[in-house]
């Protein structure tokens, strides 16, 4: 029997867990061949005895297989649920521990980093956990499409977190509690001005006391800034809030924004086009 080559989706999941990736091979081998022995298990994987022993100790101690006898020493992976519950437990465990030894360290203050992050997912994991980490308030900019992006998580936020969300474009389908401050606009309008078509933003402010600006050109592409940096997100709360006043202002008394036309003729478009000129 051919040597088994795990698929790279599922060895990326139990790399993961933690697994090496023998253990991972061996893995896969049991969920295929429940019952082997460490013989078999060297045999059909390519991995030397010695290597497969260790790692089923290994395995087995992390709570991940067990032992049967109805043959000698065969061993059998343990359902999912019961793996996932052992890997839970052991990593709450962990921090526990970890939270004890740290508990008498003082760091030096961090208030005034500013933290790069380019990897879009680490960008939608740190917006997910200030949403999920909030205690009082959350101001979000963000247009329809951007707030795609975070909807789920904020789905989750409970009542007693006060969500004031500004955007240029309509709102919908979010929880009653939520305080919307829309301007209104259709996609395709706001797509078809020259220093928003293409763009994106997603601007939020977790409790007053740290904020994440993420853009780009495109939803796919762009940098994020993570800071705590007290001046920054004072200036970024202070922004939100003139953002929503000019807005509310603009409806109370019908009054048409323009604003737009003033700086189109800045566009990098428009200055490309005036170096051509001269």
């Amino acid at each position: 029997m051919d040597a088994i080559q795990p698929a790279s989706e599922i060895f990326d999941s139990l790399s993961k867990l933690g697994l090496t990736q023998n253990e991972s091979r061996i893995f896969l081998y049991l969920a295929q061949n429940p019952g082997s022995n460490g013989y078999e298990i060297s045999k059909n994987t390519g991995i030397s005895r010695s290597l497969v022993y260790g790692a089923l100790e290994k395995m087995r101690a992390g709570g991940v297989i067990e032992l049967t006898q109805t043959k000698s020493s065969s061993y059998l992976l343990k359902p999912l649920p019961e793996i996932r519950d052992t890997v839970n437990h052991g990593i709450g465990q962990a921090f526990d521990e970890l939270e004890r030894q740290l508990a008498d360290m003082k760091p030096l203050p961090a208030d005034e980093l500013f933290v790069t992050i380019q990897d879009r997912m680490q960008q939608r994991a740190k917006l997910a956990y200030m949403i999920k980490n909030a205690k009082k308030m959350l101001f979000i900019s963000a247009g329809i499409n951007e707030l795609e992006w975070i909807h789920k998580d904020l789905q989750q936020v409970p009542p007693f977190v006060a969500v004031h969300i500004f955007s240029l474009s309509k709102l919908s389908d979010f929880p009653p509690h939520f305080q919307l401050h829309s301007k209104g606009m259709e996609e395709s309008f706001i797509q078809s001005l020259g220093n928003l078509k293409a763009r994106w933003r997603i601007l939020m402010i977790k409790d007053r006391s740290e904020m994440m600006l993420c853009g780009g050109d495109e939803q796919h592409s762009g940098t994020a800034i993570y800071t705590k940096n007290n001046m920054m997100v004072t200036f970024a709360t202070e922004h939100f809030v003139h953002d929503v006043k000019i807005s509310n202002i603009e409806r109370n008394y019908n009054i048409s924004d323009y604003t737009e036309n003033l700086f189109n003729e800045y566009s990098p478009e428009n200055s490309c086009g005036e170096s051509e000129k001269r």
